[in-house]
């Protein structure tokens, strides 16, 4: 989780300092959401090579190269020349660097809970793993009262790159053998589930990240322009980033007990991130706290239920299935935050937050078709205590 949330705090950490970058650099709300997407978009075309590297080296190897990676990318971001930023073009390129990193790390902790986790403890393992997202907002979130206001943004890219070192020498080293070639074959194996669900899940994976990734790069932004203190901004990011970290553990505990699909909780947050942005949309400051938190809990909650759905559907070939299901998360983390920071920058805020919440009300209206088709998704039954 940790690996995780260091290879995307690159694009989270700008977001939550776009204020202090763009005052200084001039770099606008759509400049910082091109930024994300060309990180998630990189992920995207690296993800499979990504995972054919980390197959072949181990997953230790791997997300020790990914965290290493970004230390350096977050370390350069410090110290590169204001021109360099404002030419905006240099900066593309270093988080070009860090979405390779970030497609690492994701396929490097996905082989470690493949082979480590009982399936019974899939729901939980695989909610901690995606509380990364809302641990790199909220690390982003508090940079910006306790480091970048105090002493400079520069800073505050310093610290999370030491963050970085510290985390790749934290990944232990390999014991024992490589995983056995049984695993590497699986992984090639026919999905048990019908690829035009896997397809409509990657829909809605899409419409709804096209949203959920725009919440940590604009939080800070948003708040401001209805006239909070950048400082009360961050943390107002934070609380929200742990809205959302808390959900998604909470989601994996219940469905580890329930040993459901995970489809209708799924719908159900969705629905309730879709109410969490149209709050921001029209409630301005007076509502703003409680639209965050909504937004944050429901828009974040659901992510690690995606994964645990496909991969206990498909215990034969998760890879496989993840890797298509997953698609669709990589194309909205893309463009999500480059077409709404352009809608918030040339329109306002209040379209670019109504527009998530009608990508999200129609992605929970997908969940809720594929859960009511009786051939959608099909769950593997459990494996008896200690099988794994």
């Amino acid at each position: 989780m940790l690996v995780i949330a260091v290879t995307i705090l690159p694009a989270f950490l700008t977001g939550a300092l776009g204020v202090q970058i763009g005052d200084e650099l001039g770099i606008d709300l759509a400049g910082i959401g091109g930024l994300y997407g060309v990180l998630f978009g990189t992920s995207a075309v690296f993800s499979a090579p990504a995972g054919r590297f980390v197959q072949h080296r181990g997953w230790e190897a791997g997300i020790r190269i990914a965290a290493g990676g970004t230390g350096v990318a977050l370390a350069v971001l410090a110290v590169l020349p204001s021109r360099w930023w404002a030419a905006w073009w240099p900066v593309a390129l270093i988080f070009v660097g860090a979405g390779v990193t970030a497609a690492i790390s994701q396929t490097g902790s996905n082989l470690a809970l493949a082979v480590s986790v009982p399936p019974s403890r899939y729901g939980l393992a695989f909610g901690f793993k995606h509380t990364a997202v809302p641990v790199a907002a909220m690390l982003g979130g508090l940079a910006v009262p306790t480091i970048a206001l105090p002493v400079g943004w520069r800073w505050a890219y310093a610290a999370a790159a030491g963050f970085a070192f510290a985390t790749a020498l934290a990944v232990p080293a390999r014991h024992g053998p490589p995983p056995p070639p049984r695993k590497t074959r699986a992984l090639s194996r026919p999905t048990a589930t019908p690829t035009r669900t896997l397809v409509a899940l990657a829909g809605a994976a899409m419409l709804s990240h096209t949203g959920l990734d725009a919440m940590g790069a604009f939080v800070v932004p948003f708040a401001v322009s209805v006239g909070v203190a950048e400082g009360s901004a961050g943390i107002l990011l934070t609380i929200g980033s742990l809205a959302g970290l808390t959900m998604r553990l909470v989601s994996g505990w219940l469905v580890d007990r329930r040993q459901h699909t995970g489809l209708p909780w799924m719908a159900a947050l969705l629905a309730a991130g879709s109410l969490g942005f149209l709050v921001l949309a029209i409630g301005g400051r007076p509502l703003l706290v409680a639209g965050v938190l909504l937004a944050f809990a429901g828009a974040w909650g659901w992510a690690g239920l995606l994964t645990f759905v496909v991969v206990r559907a498909n215990p034969g070939a998760p890879a496989a299935a993840t890797g298509i299901a997953n698609t669709g998360k990589y194309i909205g983390a893309d463009a999500g935050p480059a077409l709404l920071g352009y809608l918030a920058e040339r329109v306002s805020f209040s379209a670019a937050w109504g527009v998530a919440c009608g990508l999200l009300a129609l992605s929970a209206v997908i969940v809720t078709v594929i859960r009511l088709t009786p051939s959608g998704i099909a769950m593997a039954d459990p494996p008896a205590p200690g099988a794994a």
